[in-house]
């Protein structure tokens, strides 16, 4: 019993933990990210957000494995590895286009915005895949 407790209660935090990134990242697209008080914002949001869904996922990811759903269990554990990779691959490219970044370079400006919605789109594919993976399988 207390194997599909941490199961679930770590799969309720999951989601809503990728909730609060997706809903908590797309408005500071608002954001003109020509500061550097901007960009360090919408950093250290995906910063904290990739480390609480790598964290989460992986109680997930054992408890889903302890309790007997295989399915589940692989699909928390493909977004503890995504986070956690997007973590490593989207953070760094961030913090050296945030050094360079001023006012006046728009192509600058344009990539970080990209990195942006990149990784807004990823988080809303770990979302997807999440909520998918709990309808395929009768908890």
């Amino acid at each position: 019993m207390l194997i599909k407790a941490l199961a679930l209660v770590s799969t309720v935090l999951l989601l809503m933990s990728l909730g609060f990134s997706v809903l908590g990242t797309i408005p500071l697209l608002i954001l003109k990210h020509k500061l550097p008080m901007d960009s360090r914002v919408v950093r250290q949001v995906f910063h904290y957000c990739y480390r609480l869904v790598a964290l989460l996922a992986t109680a997930a990811t054992i408890g889903h494995a302890l309790a007997g759903r295989p399915l589940l269990s692989v699909c928390t554990a493909c977004i503890a590895l995504l986070s956690t990779g997007m973590h490593r691959w989207l953070l760094p490219r961030m913090d050296v286009l945030r050094t360079t970044m001023h006012e006046s370079d728009i192509h600058l400006i344009r990539q970080f915005r990209k990195l942006h919605m990149a990784g807004i789109v990823l988080n809303i594919t770990q979302l997807v895949v999440v909520g998918w993976a709990l309808t395929q399988v009768q908890l």
